[in-house]
């Protein structure tokens, strides 16, 4: 029987490609409607990867990078699908409207040469001889190759998107300066700093005009710490004028983060002077006119400083340090010293600054990797906008715990000027106070949102736990009881409830101080006396009673002793809010009587962030009112009445 003939495969016939799952494309549809373009990049990413070629897949990922992430990343995810589809009509669609919408004029002409070989028309393209020329034509004065032009346009797209290595590798060995400028940049965001400072010292050397690269190595000096190599290089720096508007934001950049106002101010008239000075993006051009109002607002230049903000609000009226310098100058009604030159975008590393956002509870390991030099930090803090500063505060917090003294002085330093918060620059001390960088008796200064004024800390950990009452229920309520009374002036009914609670507990020593304050108002002086030394020879610890000893005894001259009650209380590891109120107010009141108002009144400011309630504030305006008292008669009643315990709040044997 002869063979039935085999079927042979059509070796012509395509195979059919990789697909992926119609669930993944389904769920990833859904996160669209709902609106989870974050999500929907980083799960189309990884499938991208997979299937390279797959049209709808790289149609997804433009729209959720563009509503994510922005119109760069939009555009370089054009890009990467027409470079990878040079025959798909669609992706060079894609690759020509971003391309034009970001102005990268050889890249869209490269995609509209590419349409047209596909035979489609493209209107507006090729570019006109005249735009080629100008686009060609580089700040040094020479002139590009379109290849050239076109890969620095994809370069760009990359440093632009912040695909900072995708950056480095397209725009290596490209040997124009604008090239140059943009790779080493990416090298900054990538943390590679030394090869970021050799390629914007290179870029300067070959190019003395290039203020672009040098405000650069002004600014990686700095960062390296090399403060002197930084300060050597403004002579060059104030000196020139800007031949374009890059030039010249990097010319104020760098002169505003060493201080060096006036040469700003200067380098900015001289900036107006100049045919690009009306020329440009409205965005770059609104920064320069910020810059140049920090500098005239440091020099105090008030109405000149509100006018270029104003002309900055005018270009981008959504500028966000514009609106914040502009807002504090009409509330002070004066130039700030401190406005709010830098943001993130470019004062730190935004690969590190990407990595310290994930980092969650490894946030500390993230922050040992940043290798800016403290010095560069520290004009940063002087110069930044509130989460660049709080950023800059983390670090050198983290610095000064790991024993950097240097960090440790900037933070002391950073505590006594008028920036940020009251909060911000107490915990800065608080660090400190903590790593035993300052010592219980050093005064240090602290701006209290008003003035500048010096405070004492103590390291002592200040809680306000309830503390388990010593006392059965039913004598605890007879405690509570007696204080209500106590605080309607119902002294006459306070008494009987703590006799009977005194009746079982003989020596119980809030109960026997009460009772000492109760008889301060009867006139009998010597009795409450008598009773407070009872309570201090059988509690010596008890806190209040010693302290309200060493009140009278300062009233009464006696200077030693009310010392020799205080001695030690300030030593302790762990105190309550309401004891601390107590025992600041009294030694206040002992250097005051010393004639050490400095320590005094450093001890009451002290106190003044810690209030929180009516209880505290309560507190504080007794132990103000105590320090009144040096040198006038008070009565032993004022002495006694604020440190009567309060109900609700157990006693403390």
């Amino acid at each position: 029987m002869p063979k039935k003939p085999t079927k042979t495969k059509n070796k012509n016939k395509p195979l059919s490609r990789p697909q992926p799952e119609a669930a993944q494309l389904k769920a990833i549809e859904r996160l669209m409607e709902a609106g989870e373009y974050t999500k929907v990049v980083q799960r189309l990413k990884p499938l991208v990867q997979r299937f390279p070629g797959h049209g709808g897949l790289r149609r997804l990922l433009i729209a959720a990078s563009e509503r994510s992430e922005g119109l760069h990343a939009a555009g370089l995810a054009a890009f990467e699908w027409a470079e990878r589809r040079p025959s798909s009509i669609q992706a060079q669609q894609a690759l020509l409207s971003f391309a034009v919408r970001l102005g990268l004029v050889l890249l869209a002409d490269r995609a509209a040469r590419q349409l047209r070989a596909l035979g489609l028309m493209t209107p507006g393209f090729p570019v006109s001889p005249g735009m080629l020329a100008d686009v060609l034509a580089t700040p040094e004065g020479t002139l590009a190759t379109v290849e050239q032009i076109e890969c620095f346009d994809i370069g760009t797209l990359y440093l632009d998107a912040q695909d900072f290595s995708g950056a480095v590798d397209r725009l290596d060995g490209l040997e124009i300066l604008s090239a140059r400028n943009n790779r080493a940049m990416a090298l900054f965001h990538l943390g590679r700093i030394d090869e970021a400072l050799a390629g914007f010292m290179a870029s300067w050397e070959a190019d003395q005009a290039n203020l672009f690269a040098l405000g650069w190595v002004v600014r990686l000096r700095l960062y390296r710490g090399d403060e002197v190599g930084a300060q050597g290089l403004t002579i060059p720096l104030a000196g020139a004028t800007a031949r374009r508007l890059d030039d010249a934001l990097l010319q104020l950049d760098a002169l505003l983060l060493l201080r060096q106002d006036a040469a700003a101010r200067d380098a900015f008239t001289r900036s107006k002077q100049c045919a690009w000075f009306e020329i440009g993006k409205d965005y770059p051009r609104a920064v320069l006119h910020h810059f140049a109002a920090c500098a005239a607002s440091r020099l105090g230049r008030a109405s000149e400083a509100g006018g270029l903000w104003r002309e900055a609000l005018r270009l981008m009226p959504d500028f966000k340090l514009a609106i914040h310098n502009s807002a504090g100058l009409e509330r002070d009604h004066q130039a700030s010293e401190y406005p709010a030159v830098f943001d993130l975008s470019r004062a730190l590393p935004l690969t590190w600054i990407n990595e310290l956002r994930a980092a969650g509870e490894e946030i500390a390991d993230t922050v040992e990797t940043l290798t800016a030099a403290n010095v560069f930090l520290e004009a940063l803090y002087l110069g930044g906008e509130g989460p660049l500063r709080s950023l800059v505060g983390l670090v050198l917090m983290h610095r000064a715990g790991r024993a950097d003294p240097d960090a440790a002085r900037l933070l002391k330093g950073f505590a006594r000027l008028p920036i940020g918060t009251k909060d911000e620059r107490f915990v800065f001390l608080r660090l400190l106070q903590e790593q035993n960088l300052i010592a219980p008796t050093d005064l240090v200064d602290y701006w209290d949102g008003n003035q500048l004024r010096q405070i004492n800390l103590f390291s002592i950990e200040v809680h306000r736990e309830p503390e388990v009452s010593d006392l059965p229920d039913d004598l605890q309520e007879l405690l509570n009881a007696s204080i209500a009374r106590f605080n309607t002036g119902d002294h006459a009914g306070a008494e009987p409830l703590l006799a009977q609670l005194l009746a079982r507990v003989p020596n119980h020593a809030a109960a026997k101080g009460n009772l000492a304050a109760i008889r301060s108002f009867q006139g009998r002086h010597e009795e409450a006396e008598k009773l407070l030394r009872e309570v201090v020879a059988d509690h010596p610890d008890y806190l209040v009673a010693r302290c309200n000893l060493a009140n009278l005894a300062v009233l009464d001259g006696n200077v030693d002793e009310a010392d020799a009650l205080l001695k030690g209380l300030a030593t302790r590891r762990r105190i309550h809010i309401q004891d601390l109120f107590t025992l600041y107010g009294s030694m206040a009141l002992l250097n005051r009587a010393r004639g050490e108002v400095a320590v005094a009144d450093s001890l009451i400011a002290s106190l003044e962030p810690l209030v929180q309630n009516e209880d505290d504030a309560r507190r504080l305006k007794f132990a103000k009112n105590l320090q009144k008292s040096v040198g006038l008669e008070t009565t032993f009643i004022e002495a006694l009445t604020a440190l009567v315990r309060r109900p609700g709040k157990p006693s403390r044997g």
